[in-house]
């Protein structure tokens, strides 16, 4: 569940795949007591979850404890798993959902529930006992049962996939980046599922997850102007890995939108990988696919464009269509990383959407002059049809609500649109 699961389920919710979506609700309903054992196990936690890497499909305790692949400190799993289910409601609304012969409601059983289970553990996780100061500097005081102005929480252990920094030589460390990226998006998404349903006392919680999200440590960012892997001015970067876990503030979170300079240190960080990692590590199938949707979600066409070439110039697929979990079909381990996967990374190339915005061809390839795509599903509650030519693009959009929507084409024009339930609306936009 560290990479797999949702790199195939990428294309679940934006493919318009409903029933997937339901399974995948389920798939996790199944798993969330051991979940909340693991927590309690690993950490001494209480009303929290944690994910471990590997599940049977119903079963999920932690197993594998291991020096050298320490899963269970990789923290970042819980709102890495819930996100998709968070998707799945931006892009159809609250629905009910049967499970073990109960209906439960989407935002009142399971979102808001898990969110807050999950918000539960990074609250935990954080001591103020272990900070960074004022200067960026990791600092450890025992006793300590307060921040200072200007020092924010350090965040240990911590676990970035399956990398380990060039001069520290343990993958068990702190400020992973995807941590920090995840504990944001996972307070993000509870404080929104909050406000969604404004159950009493919510006003508090909301500020109490805001002023932990105001503490987590900062990004930081290495000499070429990437984002590091780890939030630490002790540790070196190393590039000669096939993982960008360190990535996930642009996806799956959104973070890099409304941040120029976060975005830009994530392309660096991708070039920095492609160049000193080529020929060293690079031969996992799940590493291209995931820098593929990095970089759609960054809106670089060329970047992934580059990762889905090297995924179909290779002898990845065979005969059967099933892919390998290895370029080069060199050990014969079927994975549908990439069979399934491209299906979110062509998705996100073509669609960018986000609560009340959607915008077209956000990552077209200048060879993908024209085309078209029908039944693509929005994270507004909509669903999209896109027809595009050299000089021109057709947005046809179905609100499934009532709402205000930003209506526009990715380097191009928007325009903002009022929509009645179920009412469709197209748009034709010039390039």
């Amino acid at each position: 569940m560290d990479a797999n699961v949702n790199l195939q389920s990428s294309g679940m919710n934006t493919g318009n795949i409903r029933e997937a979506g339901i399974g995948y609700i389920k798939f996790v309903l199944r798993q969330i007591p051991d979940w909340e054992e693991n927590a309690a196990k690993t950490y001494g936690m209480t009303d929290a979850i944690q994910v471990p890497v590997n599940t049977d499909g119903d079963r999920a305790m932690m197993v594998e404890y291991n020096r050298w692949y320490p899963f269970e400190y990789w923290n970042a799993g819980a709102s890495w798993m819930l996100l998709p289910i968070f998707e799945f409601w931006q892009c159809y609304g609250n629905t009910q959902v049967e499970y073990n012969g109960e209906t439960l409601d989407l935002e009142k059983d399971i979102l808001l529930p898990l969110l807050t289970k999950q918000a539960n553990f990074w609250e935990q996780l954080c001591t103020p006992e272990y900070f960074t100061d004022k200067d960026g500097k990791a600092c450890y005081e025992a006793g300590k049962t307060k921040l200072n102005d200007g020092e924010k929480y350090l965040i240990i252990p911590s676990y970035s996939p399956e990398n380990e920094p060039r001069n520290y030589h343990s993958p068990i460390t702190a400020n992973a980046a995807m941590d920090i990226a995840a504990a944001k998006d996972g307070l993000r998404m509870t404080v929104e599922m909050e406000k969604t349903i404004q159950a009493a006392g919510y006003e508090a919680r909301i500020a109490k997850w805001e002023a932990l999200a105001a503490l987590l440590p900062d990004y930081q960012f290495d000499e070429t102007g990437a984002l590091c892997e780890w939030a630490m001015q002790e540790y070196e970067e190393n590039n000669k890995h096939r993982h960008i876990s360190h990535l996930y503030a642009a996806w799956p979170a959104f973070e890099t939108q409304n941040d120029s300079a976060l975005a830009a240190a994530c392309n660096q960080a991708i070039e920095n990988r492609n160049r000193e990692n080529e020929g060293e590590d690079d031969t996992a199938s799940h590493g291209w696919v995931h820098k593929a949707l990095v970089a759609a979600r960054l809106k670089n066409a060329d970047s992934a464009c580059h990762s889905l070439y090297m995924l179909m110039a290779d002898h990845l697929y065979y005969t059967s269509l099933m892919t390998d979990h290895y370029t080069h079909n060199s050990w014969g381990v079927f994975c549908t990383d990439t069979s399934i996967g491209t299906i979110g990374v062509i998705d996100e190339m073509l669609l960018y959407s986000n609560a009340g915005v959607i915008e077209a061809l956000p990552a077209l390839p200048a060879a993908w002059q024209s085309g078209s795509i029908k039944g693509l599903r929005a994270r507004t509650n909509a669903q999209v049809d896109l027809t595009w030519a050299p000089d021109s693009v057709t947005v046809t959009v179905t609100s499934d609500k009532a709402q205000t929507v930003k209506v526009g084409v990715f380097g191009g024009e928007a325009e903002s649109a009022a929509f009645s339930e179920g009412e469709t609306k197209t748009f034709t936009f010039t390039r």
